[in-house]
């Protein structure tokens, strides 16, 4: 099952995994796909009269499919004159110089995103001018929460979206309330289960209150670079994730066969999945790196 994190957008540049993560703005390099990345070829300087139209194109365009990430080749030249003309910090090294082609380029990592909010900040008038043309009538739900309101505060006409429809497009969003929701429903087949004799209030309560810090605790262990904050990470993970079968467990006897081999089997496939995840950020980082370049 690599193919399914087989990604073709650093085929020829060596990339740093963590700053390829970070420039992003991704916990988890697994998440990461080709429909997210931009991938570009060694771009002139902005201070090219006909490339700020397609710059503009190209942000507008970023923006609506929603990419994460622009991944450009950038020689010494060009790159600073990108960091002189864009806000300080968006245009991320992700990665040493290398030779690109017979040229020697950084490979640089820009988010759109990231990139608007930016130039929003600033809001020069060429910072209008630009964001004016890239922005005017995009849908509202392309945009992040904060960008939104930031847009609009700045006048810039785009479709307007409620907020409860921005956040059910929201796939950080929609991830909470997919964990919090199945808390909340692995509490109701313990109703079927006479040996339990605890408080099913109380059960479902453990199970919606460990979800959140169950899901910090994973990203965490994961995508933390300090040792330390890892093991903090791993800690909160296991004991939010057994405190709910430790409260079960204490409170009945006699359980059923079955019934304990589902809990194992629920224990091991959780286990399991985020293990899956865990190589699949491993084998990104390998492409990342270059290893399996043929």
């Amino acid at each position: 099952m690599m193919w399914l994190f087989d990604i073709a957008f650093a085929k020829d540049l060596c990339l740093d995994p963590d700053a390829v993560r970070n420039a992003a703005g991704i916990d988890r390099l697994s998440d990461l796909r080709d429909k997210d990345v931009r991938a570009l070829p060694p771009l002139p300087g902005m201070d090219h009269d006909q490339f700020r139209e397609i710059f503009i194109s190209m942000l507008r365009d970023s923006i609506s499919r929603r990419e994460r990430l622009w991944l450009i080749p950038m020689t010494e030249e060009t790159r600073t004159n990108w960091e002189e003309w864009l806000p300080e910090g968006l245009v991320q090294p992700m990665g040493a110089r290398q030779d690109y082609f017979g040229t020697t380029v950084t490979p640089v990592g820009i988010s759109p995103m990231q990139l608007v909010g930016a130039l929003l900040d600033r809001f020069t008038e060429e910072d209008r001018i630009i964001l004016w043309s890239a922005l005017t009538h995009l849908d509202g739900l392309d945009l992040s929460s904060e960008i939104y309101e930031k847009t609009l505060e700045r006048g810039i006409p785009i479709i307007p979206r409620t907020r409860a429809s921005r956040l059910l497009n929201s796939p950080k969003f929609l991830a909470y309330v997919a964990v919090l929701t199945y808390s909340a429903l692995r509490a109701l087949p313990v109703t079927f289960v006479k040996q339990f004799h605890g408080s099913l209030v109380v059960l479902w309560a453990i199970d919606l209150i460990t979800a959140v810090p169950y899901t910090w605790g994973i990203l965490t262990m994961v995508t933390a670079r300090r040792f330390w904050k890892r093991i903090v990470g791993m800690a909160v993970t296991i004991v939010s994730f057994v405190a709910p079968y430790i409260y079960f467990g204490s409170h009945g006897k006699h359980y059923p066969p079955e019934v304990v081999a589902i809990i194992f089997a629920l224990i091991f496939g959780t286990f399991a999945l985020e293990g899956y995840k865990m190589w699949g950020d491993r084998q990104v980082a390998r492409q990342l790196l270059g290893r399996w370049r043929v």
